[in-house]
């Protein structure tokens, strides 16, 4: 009987580092079923009206959502953007923060969305 809960025990294990890897896979491949960038890739930022931030990413365009005024965030100082699993995804916006002003504030990200004018990738 206790090896039979060992064994339940290590299935488990594997179940689980099976499922995060596949999860770390999709959001790193090329193709993928989810289009992800890191805050590595991001090279520019503007607002686009009082609770949506532009963001151009591995030339890309994206809007991110925030319940924040965008208007109150200081473009002039540093700004930046923070993920809790270090991949920014299209989707729900939960642990993506935008970081920026004097003093600096973190405006947390709701919902992030490929611009609806960006050129879709073609060919191979």
């Amino acid at each position: 009987m206790k090896r039979m809960g060992i064994l339940l025990a290590a299935a488990f294990a594997l179940a689980a580092c099976a499922t995060g890897e596949t999860t770390n896979t999709a959001a790193s491949a090329p193709g993928g079923e989810r289009d992800c960038f890191r805050s590595d890739d991001v090279n520019g930022y503007s607002i686009i009206d009082d609770h949506n931030i532009g963001l151009r990413a591995r030339s890309k365009n994206y809007i991110l959502t925030t319940a924040w005024n965008t208007r109150d965030l200081d473009w002039t100082h540093a700004i930046g953007i923070r993920s809790t699993s270090g991949w920014i995804c299209t989707g729900s916006g939960i642990g993506v923060d935008v970081i920026g002003g004097e003093p600096q504030r973190n405006y947390p990200i709701s919902q992030i969305a490929r611009a609806p004018n960006d050129d879709q990738p073609t060919g191979s």
